[in-house]
């Protein structure tokens, strides 16, 4: 069955994949790091300005979990979304010391220096937040490639409720799908019929992520780094939801702390997944920052 159930993601994610080439104007990129390969969708810049935006997605999810968002960005800027390595289409072979939040930013980082993108905002989502500030940080000891960071309820620090948002993010029940659903949406959450939940069990409680989930928790220290994010220098937008309950205000205000050149906006009446529940008003407040 676990089969028939990637079976069926797959194709989902090819049509939302489609719809994004056909509708919203978007290229697929493959970039070979001589032994992964790395899978983005582009969109090219209306007027060749040398500009890119880089957003890379959270946990449980690929490149397309930004499609909604996408029709608002500037067009002045390229803009591209990876899948991170072991996610969506970027292939990693089930190796445990591949699945960890250092690695994927490396690899992250190798394809931006191999596409040679330079005046590059990078942003991220969530988890893709944490690895973007990752990236950002190696940057600045070395090409110094990043200009701007854009953070959208980012990871970051150690979670104070590290057991319940252990069972949150990784459900391995249908109720808990539904909890994990009413953690990101306030309103709207997807409405998913069994076959979809089946498939999603699947995936999230497959080698791979019991690797992501393993590794993260033995070097949480090592990931979350908390105070030493003070080590980003890049200018820094943070756009967070009032009514997150998975990187909450608290958690995001401390974190903000530690970035010396941040603003902090809020995005009244969301959640976790603000780009999903009001992706044209955080468009909106990104591009303004820009």
């Amino acid at each position: 069955m676990d089969f028939l159930y990637e079976l069926f993601l797959r194709n989902y994610t090819r049509q939302k994949i489609s719809f994004m080439r056909k509708e919203l104007g978007f290229e697929s990129l493959s970039v070979d790091l001589e032994g992964h390969k790395i899978f983005f969708l582009r969109r090219r810049s209306e007027v060749n300005s040398g500009k890119s935006l880089l957003l890379i997605h959270g946990l449980l999810d690929s490149a397309t979990g930004f499609r909604r968002m996408a029709p608002f960005l500037r067009k002045d800027y390229d803009i591209l979304m990876p899948d991170i390595p072991g996610f969506g289409l970027s292939p990693l072979p089930p190796i445990k010391f591949l699945y960890q939040i250092d690695t994927f930013s490396q690899l992250l980082y190798n394809s931006i220096r191999k596409l040679d993108l330079k005046e590059l905002v990078l942003g991220g989502h969530s988890m893709g937040g944490l690895i973007a500030m990752l990236i950002a940080i190696q940057d600045s000891n070395w090409e110094k490639r990043i200009k701007k960071l854009v953070l959208l309820a980012p990871g970051g620090i150690p979670h104070p409720k590290r057991d319940e948002m252990k069972e949150l993010l990784f459900p391995s029940k249908s109720a808990e799908i539904e909890r994990l659903l009413s953690a990101l949406y306030k309103e709207n959450a997807p409405q998913l019929g069994w076959l979809a939940k089946k498939a999603l069990l699947s995936q999230w409680n497959n080698r791979a992520h019991r690797f992501l989930t393993e590794n993260t928790l033995d070097r949480e220290k090592q990931i979350f780094i908390g105070q030493k994010l003070s080590a980003v220098k890049q200018k820094t937008l943070i756009v967070s939801g009032t009514e997150d309950p998975i990187t909450d205000p608290p958690m995001v205000k401390k974190l903000h702390g530690y970035i010396t050149h941040s603003k902090l906006i809020w995005i009244q009446d969301v959640k976790h997944a603000l780009h999903m529940e009001k992706p044209r008003e955080v468009s909106e407040q990104i591009n303004a920052w820009l």
